[in-house]
């Protein structure tokens, strides 16, 4: 569920409230449908599995907004502007396919080593690739901010040759410091 917050906070600029309504009501159908392994009663075992399916439509429909919402409002040159909100909706289609694994099992259509597998390989595939994705998604935001404070510098970058009589001047003073402080600064071969 780290990965609402994900999607929700960190890729969609969401406040923690407003992600806190989802990943509670998340976090309350995954114990609901999990209680209905244990119900004997037919009935109550699939109103569970129905509350439980009813919430994480509520939450999904939540999470759409919000990737909605921000397509519509996330300025057009905005990096990643169409992956953040693919995060979202993929999101919420995993979570539907954890509940349909879940739904396959409980008809008894699987072993609880088949849905174990499916469970873990959905879980290693699924955090790969939001880890992926996030990551990509932090380092270009990182790479425009970089940028766009080198263009905003009223400063002019032009590579200009040192002289050679500075750069021993500048090793020099920086040995005699070094000399004082009783340990090297720089590596004993920086300047012939």
């Amino acid at each position: 569920l780290l990965l609402i917050i994900l999607a929700g906070h960190c890729a969609l600029g969401r406040s923690l409230g407003e992600v806190s309504g989802p990943l509670l009501v998340s976090n309350a159908y995954i114990v609901i449908a999990w209680c209905a392994f244990f119900v004997v009663d037919n009935t109550l075992r699939w109103t569970l599995v129905a509350v439980s399916f009813a919430m994480y439509g509520w939450a999904s429909v939540v999470m759409a907004r919000w990737a909605v919402e921000f397509l519509n409002t996330a300025p057009r040159g905005t990096h990643t502007r169409r992956l953040r909100p693919a995060l979202c909706f993929g999101l919420i289609l995993v979570f539907g396919l954890y509940g349909i694994v879940f739904t396959w099992s409980l008809l008894g259509n699987m072993t609880s080593l088949e849905e174990q597998a499916c469970y873990t390989a959905m879980n290693v595939c699924v955090k790969l690739a939001m880890s992926m994705a996030y990551s990509g998604i932090r380092s270009g935001a990182y790479h425009d901010m970089l940028v766009g404070m080198l263009l905003n510098q009223q400063v002019i970058f032009q590579r200009t040759e040192v002289p050679r009589e500075n750069m021993e001047s500048f090793y020099n003073d920086h040995q005699e410091t070094g000399n004082l402080l009783g340990k090297p600064l720089l590596g004993a071969a920086a300047v012939v």
